[in-house]
């Protein structure tokens, strides 16, 4: 989602994309080097706080071994660049992170280094809990964390965790952008030995005062349908390019990218990618980009995000809140907030030869701008379901349409759409098919079965958060209710969590609980705080807690009373660190009896604050079942209980 002038397509396509390992490995044990800016003796052994090590020189000279750890001293400072040497190993990775108390440990680049953390062809390292700057207000194109390999084949065991990353320099100027610079570039050159990284893990970060990109891959394993080099800005020669050869299993979740430049989340030259519960907020401040994009991409899941307060660019622009670009194919897009971008909602915008197919249901956009959806060349097939698109009768930025077409897609469909049009916005329909969608102001495109009654939303255009979707609920009564067309394979849960019933409604949140009813939970560990429906109420902000006295081993049990597809289950805590559960069995009934489908999952908790963290346990397969039970066997139990705040399914 590169700055241009003509809106180009994208490719898209219906498919679950590949999460990260479910279960955590135990570490190996290792050394533990300390390091102290303050106190610190380069000469000294380096292996107890009282014989820290002082400079970052010194720490780059050492070769890491598997399990071993560098911990920088809380409330300190380094100047230049933090550039390791030696891998870990599958299980035993090396790891950076900090000791002491108070501030995260900082390291700064100052403005001297391209990238303030360097970790180039490394494999099993993890980076937690640092604070990392590159800057003094120059307009030089700067980094915080780089991870780059060349011509080593596959590159495992990345984890970027609890980084605060900022004040990376580059030029603040309207127009300017460089997919080159970023809070965290991870980047692949070279064309002799087919490069990529598997199952890297980009979480729980904040990256802002970017004058570039917050999070962006790329890769000079590229070249497909009709697509033979990236960007200009990198300098890349055309003979360094080679056959397209994407990183695997990358996950980027939990993450919090505010006040950029350009993009906010950007995997490109990847396959079974997560993107998930991650916030960007007011991205494309100085050129026309796109708040989460991807682009040479197979099967990417975008789920559970907030994406808001891009900049409007202008029409024929970017700046949306979700765009599937160049040479991608597969992707789902699901459960999203989108509101108040200057550009729309979705956008398609691909270049080559390759068609564009997507799923795009169960999102809500909220007084999104210019065109809420955008479709150019290539784009073939994109299914969009089940969506709610809210628009003001007052429009705080420019609109022009709900649909806008360019440069002739096809096989575009709008299923069980719920679009509340108070702007009276038009509709194009060249290349797309309009069925069985419910329209609430504004005119109505041709639609084989359109639906005009009331859809009585509880408070719709109040949503603040992801959290906050509850206003988009369809009251008793609502011509929503019940309306929807049956649609195979639709994920099974609403927005807000909620089972879907055998006859949907139209839009993305469903009316009250129909036949089905809500989900039943229950569990051995008794409840001390909050309420065991908290669990499965599609809030974070409620929770259940057991009592002190509980015992261990102790489950959850979950009916949802319908059989559904489950692919992975998602854990929700606040105060993880002290009542988060850390090791489970996950188990589905096949009917006539309970089965273990993940044993011994680890889980860690990052923090012991009121900051709802999430985890997510993938199933090896999806399974069709109506009760799924976790056996919690170890928590943190700092209080004497354990405790969640939302158990979902996906």
């Amino acid at each position: 989602m590169h700055s241009r002038r003509t809106i180009l397509s994208a490719v898209l396509g219906t498919a679950l994309a590949a999460a990260a390992p479910a279960a955590v490995a135990r570490a190996a044990a290792g050394t533990t080097y300390y390091v102290d800016s303050a106190a610190g003796n380069d000469s000294a052994a380096g292996t107890s706080a009282a014989t820290a090590w002082r400079s970052l020189a010194r720490v780059n000279q050492q070769v890491f071994q598997p399990g071993e750890t560098v911990r920088f001293m809380a409330g300190r400072t380094w100047t230049g660049q933090f550039a390791p040497k030696g891998s870990g190993a599958d299980g035993s990775p090396v790891t950076a992170s900090s000791y002491g108390t108070g501030a995260r440990p900082v390291i700064a680049g100052g403005n001297t280094v391209p990238s303030a953390v360097l970790l180039e062809n490394l494999k099993h390292w993890t980076l937690d809990g640092l604070e990392i700057t590159n800057g003094t207000g120059s307009t030089t194109w700067r980094t915080g964390v780089e991870v780059r390999a060349k011509d080593i084949g596959a590159v495992p065991g990345i984890t970027l965790r609890n980084l605060y990353v900022h004040g990376i320099d580059g030029v603040a100027k309207v127009g300017k952008g460089n997919i080159g610079s970023a809070g965290i570039l991870v980047n692949v050159r070279g064309n002799s030995v087919p490069t990529y990284f598997t199952g890297m893990l980009i979480e729980n970060n904040e990256i802002a005062d970017t004058k570039a990109y917050g999070i962006t891959t790329w890769s000079t394993w590229m070249q497909r349908e009709g697509w033979t080099s990236l960007w200009g800005e990198l300098n890349i020669p055309s003979t360094e390019y080679g056959p397209f050869t994407p990183s695997t299993g990358l996950v980027i979740r939990g993450n919090h990218v505010h006040d950029v430049g350009s993009g906010g989340i950007n995997p490109n030259q990847v396959a079974d990618t997560l993107i998930e519960y991650n916030t960007v907020a007011r991205a494309t401040s100085t050129t026309t980009n796109v708040g989460i994009w991807w682009s040479g991409a197979d099967r990417t899941t975008v789920q559970y995000n907030e994406v808001y307060g891009s900049r409007f660019g202008g029409r024929g622009l970017d700046c949306t809140a979700f765009d599937a670009d160049a040479s991608t194919h597969d992707s789902l897009v699901q459960y999203n907030y989108s509101h108040d971008n200057g550009g729309g909602f979705f956008i398609s915008v691909s270049l080559g030869s390759a068609p564009a197919s997507a799923v795009i249901r169960y999102n809500i956009s909220q007084n999104d701008g210019n065109e809420i959806f955008t479709f150019s060349t290539n784009t073939d097939g994109v299914d969009i379901y089940n969506n709610t698109i809210y628009v003001s009768p007052t429009p705080s930025r420019p609109l022009y349409k709900i649909a806008q077409v360019y440069h002739n897609p096809k096989n575009v469909t709008f299923r069980n759409n719920l679009f509340v049009n108070q702007a009276n916005l038009p509709y194009d329909t060249a290349g797309i098919t309009y069925r069985n969608n419910l329209y609430r102001g504004g005119p109505v495109p041709p639609d084989t079965a359109a639906l005009t009654g009331d859809p009585r939303l509880t408070a719709p255009g109040t949503a603040t958060s992801r959290t906050d979707l509850a206003g988009y609920r369809p009251l008793s009564g609502s011509a929503a209710i019940d309306a929807g067309l049956a649609i195979a394979g639709n994920g099974g849960r609403d927005i807000l969590g909620a089972p879907l019933p055998t006859t949907v409604a139209v839009g993305a949140v469903q009316g009250a609980p129909g036949s089905i009813g809500a989900p039943l939970v229950s569990t051995t560990m008794g409840t001390g705080q909050g309420s065991l429906a908290a669990l499965v109420d599609g809030s974070e902000a409620t929770s259940w807690a057991s009592t002190v006295s509980a015992t261990l081993p102790g489950s959850i049990t979950v009916d949802h009373r319908a059989v559904r597809r489950v692919a992975s289950v998602t854990l929700a805590t606040h105060f993880g660190q002290g009542q988060g559960l850390t090791r489970v069995d996950v188990q589905t009934w096949d009917g006539s009896a309970w089965a273990t489908r993940l044993t011994d999952a680890d889980i860690s908790w990052s923090s012991n604050t009121s900051t709802v963290e999430r985890r997510t346990l993938t199933l090896p397969v999806p399974v069709d079942t109506d009760r799924l039970r976790l056996v919690v066997k170890a928590a943190n139990r700092q209080w004497g209980n354990v405790a969640l705040n939302e158990l979902s399914v996906a």
